[in-house]
Formats: structure tokens, C-alpha cells, sequence
């Protein structure tokens, strides 16, 4: 059984207000190295994504991004 504390960080909705429960979300990784995944240690520099499966279907996407996605500023544009 999770925690309450282990459960708080994961989104329940998406930028556009939509809920994330299964079969309406696709979780996934994103590799990155930008400040907040540097600071969460070795073996863990990257985000935990959530695509929105009911914004894909009105043909958006959102996708949100745990830790939040911070470029640092030597870096240009890049879809993490």
C-alpha cells in the first residue's frame, strides 16, 4: 500500500483540467539533465511524464513533467 507522502507529488489533472486516472493517461520517462533531475542523484536524471490521453483526442497534447522541466540557461531549446 503507498503512503499518503509517496502519492502527492503525482498529478490528478492536466494543464486543461482533465482527470489522469487509468486508461486516460500513458505514464511515462523522459531523460534529461537539467538542474532539478541533477539534483535528484545518479540513476535518476530525467522526468516522470503523463500524457493526457483525453486532450490527444481532441488532438492536443499535454503532457506534464515530475520533477518540472527547468532549462538551464547555456542550454538552447529542447523538448524534454
Amino acid at each position: 500500500m503507498q503512503t499518503e507522502q509517496a502519492r502527492d507529488h503525482v498529478p490528478f489533472l492536466c494543464p486543461r483540467g482533465h482527470d489522469l486516472v487509468p486508461g486516460r493517461v500513458i505514464v511515462g520517462w523522459s531523460p534529461c539533465v537539467c538542474p532539478p533531475c541533477a539534483e535528484r542523484g545518479k540513476g535518476l536524471l530525467g522526468h516522470r511524464t503523463y500524457l493526457c490521453l483525453t486532450c490527444k483526442d481532441e488532438h492536443m497534447t499535454t503532457m506534464c513533467y515530475l520533477p518540472y522541466h527547468v532549462p538551464s540557461e547555456a542550454d538552447g531549446y529542447r523538448w524534454p
